[in-house]
This record gives structure tokens, sequence and C-alpha cells, in this order.
């Protein structure tokens, strides 16, 4: 398995790191450093995420030697995917050449990886929950005048997952992980069929 997320690394435009292994959240200002350098970081959370390990992530990075923005804490503790948040974001990112490090799965993952976009920047995830499988994704599923939206924007540069704290995640969250497992086959042969009638390539 090491082999082939090594070779996949190797080969990928925009994820460049990956690190996944119990109990290895103590790892995330040496690999903030490898991708980022002296740059400074703005942790992004919400109010469940910040607890969960957004909090430990701030205390690593502040004692790994790593300079820090005040931390972005989504109000609500379930914020939805929307274009506002997107715009919070983008606000607070646009006062400063940060990297964020967004704590978080699918929502917060989007709403960083769009907001990181459109700021010019890459970004850092710390995944908490394995509740999707679109954490390397392009692209970011976000609701935008009354209608769900797929943007264009890159993927995390670097992700950490440590399987101590996706482990304690819900069991619904867990479950959803599985179900966006299986939507893949008709997916994957709806693209396939898509590319044979000239819609969308592969």
């Amino acid at each position: 398995m090491k082999k082939n997320v090594a070779e996949a690394l190797a080969s990928a435009s925009e994820t460049k790191a990956l690190q996944i292994g119990s109990n290895i959240l103590h790892r995330l200002p040496e690999l903030f450093k490898e991708e980022f350098g002296e740059k400074r970081a703005i942790v992004v959370c919400d109010a469940t995420t910040w607890n969960v390990a957004g909090s430990k992530v701030k205390d690593y990075l502040t004692s790994g030697g790593i300079r820090i923005e005040e931390p972005f804490v989504y109000d609500n503790p379930k914020p939805y995917a929307e274009f506002d948040n997107v715009l919070k974001l983008e606000e607070v990112l646009g006062k400063s050449n940060a990297i964020p490090i967004v704590v978080g799965s699918g929502t917060l993952n989007d709403l960083t990886k769009l907001a990181s976009s459109r700021t010019n920047r890459q970004y850092l995830c710390v995944a908490t929950a394995a509740s999707m499988d679109g954490y390397t994704a392009y692209g970011a599923s976000i609701t935008y005048q009354g209608a769900k939206q797929t943007f264009s924007c890159p993927a995390p540069q670097a992700i950490l997952a440590d399987i101590e704290i996706i482990r304690q995640a819900p069991p619904l969250m867990t479950a959803a992980g599985y179900a966006d497992l299986f939507a893949k086959v008709p997916a994957g042969a709806d693209w396939i069929l898509a590319d044979a009638l000239g819609v969308e390539p592969i």
C-alpha cells in the first residue's frame, strides 16, 4: 500500500504529501514545514472539530515553532457547504498569506478548498472522519444561488489522517463514507458511458 501511495503522490499534480497512521498528529509541524517552509499557518475548523482536534493542532503548531494566525472557527458547529461560508473564510484569508490548515472532513474541506483557491494559495487538511472519499479530490461541492454546484479548485497539498481521531467520529459519519464508496461503482460506469458517447472525457 505504501508503495502505491508513494507512486500516486509522485505523479500527482496537487496533493504531494499524505500521512496516515495512529497517534501521528504530533507530526503535523514537520509536515507543514516540509511542504510550506517558513510560511504562517491558520487553523480552520468549526466548534465541533475544534474540540475534536483543532485545539491540539494549534498547540502542536505553536510548540513546533510555526507562526500562526488567530484560528478561524465557524460559529455553527455544523456549517453548511454554501457560498456565504466560503466568503467568510475568504475574507479572513485575504488579510494575510497564511496557509490554511483545515481540521474536518467533507464540508470544511470543501469550504477551505474553494476559499484557498480564490485567495491563490494551497492548504493542508487534517482529516477527522471517514465520512467521504474526497480528501484528495479536485473541486468543491458548494451550494450557490440555491443549487449545489461543483467549483473547480485544487486538492490540498498535504493531508494528515490520524486513525485515532478518525475512529472516534460518530458511527453515522463512518457509514456515510461507506455509502460514498458504494456510489463510485455506478458513478464510474456513468463516466465510462459519458466518455464513450463523447459527452465528458475520462
